[in-house]
């Protein structure tokens, strides 16, 4: 008998990372001239969302990844101090995603967020977002996406050949530019301080869907390690964002200061961190 086919899950790639900064932080950050005009591409967003209401962000955007930086919290985000956003590049790739989830056991909620576009009387369907559940108040998201033809189609973003829905066209659309001459890259890692049982519940949802989980609590996936720092008690946040660098030495200094709790480390030509001290908000 002809075996069938295994089709393999689909692997989600890291979209963008939120942290939650004081005001006074945020706007140091934004205030800035050298992480717009030598670091990376920079974007303030306004958006207008069916789930997280009026809300604005700003964006260091790499090749293919994004840090999204937020000065006040979404509306109805609660207790909201960062999260990690992932993207699917293949269409239909929710649905299956769903599906792998299910037969893992992992808790999420499922919804087609709508944006409120010029020229549309109603919302218009903007991406399909796999909310995995972490567990009671937690300050943390994990949602994995996957945009419509709609969403592209607003931007001016235009499938690659093969139809998949790059994050490296997103960007270049709704950013602009390809980021020639700055320094980021992308987001090569991620750290964060999470409860046990936070971290768990991480490691089930993302091992499903491509990631492997070391005994050292590190996940490594597709183009990113993630490290999961349990901790009982201690202000559950996202520490660190490892970048890599383009390798071209043009930083005027080592290490950059935004306000109290943010600072961005230049470790070598081909590798960075943006660091996360404890804040108001945590």
């Amino acid at each position: 008998m002809e075996k069938t086919a295994v089709q393999a899950p689909p692997v989600p790639r890291l979209d963008h990372v939120m942290v939650l900064l004081d005001p006074a932080d945020y706007q140091a950050v934004a205030d800035a001239p050298f992480l717009g005009s030598r670091f990376a591409r920079r974007k303030l967003k306004h958006a207008d969302s069916s789930v997280a209401g009026s809300y604005s962000t700003l964006g260091l955007a790499g090749d293919n990844t994004l840090i999204e930086l937020f000065g006040t919290p979404p509306a109805g985000a609660g207790a909201l101090v960062g999260g990690l956003v992932f993207s699917f590049e293949q269409p239909g790739s929710s649905a299956r995603a769903r599906a792998v989830l299910d037969d893992a056991g992992v808790a999420y909620h499922q919804d087609l967020v709508r944006r409120t576009l010029p020229g549309h009387d109603e919302p218009q369907p903007w991406y399909h977002r796999i909310s995995v559940g972490l567990g009671p108040a937690c300050p943390m998201v994990l949602f994995l996406n996957e945009v419509t033809p709609a969403y592209l189609a607003a931007v001016g973003a235009a499938p690659a050949p093969d139809g998949s829905l790059t994050r490296a066209g997103y960007l270049d659309a709704v950013v602009g530019g390809s980021g020639d001459g700055m320094l980021m890259r992308d987001i090569e890692s991620v750290t964060l301080v999470t409860t046990p049982e936070r971290a768990a519940r991480l490691t089930a949802a993302l091992a499903p869907v491509g990631f492997a989980a070391g005994d050292d609590g590190v996940l490594r996936g597709p183009d990113l390690t993630l490290r999961l720092c349990p901790a009982q008690g201690a202000p559950e946040r996202i520490t660190e964002i490892g970048i890599r660098l383009s390798g071209a030495d043009t930083a005027e200094q080592r290490e950059y200061t935004f306000g109290a709790a943010c600072r961005l480390v230049i470790d070598s030509p081909e590798s960075g961190r943006m660091l996360f001290s404890p804040s108001s908000h945590s």
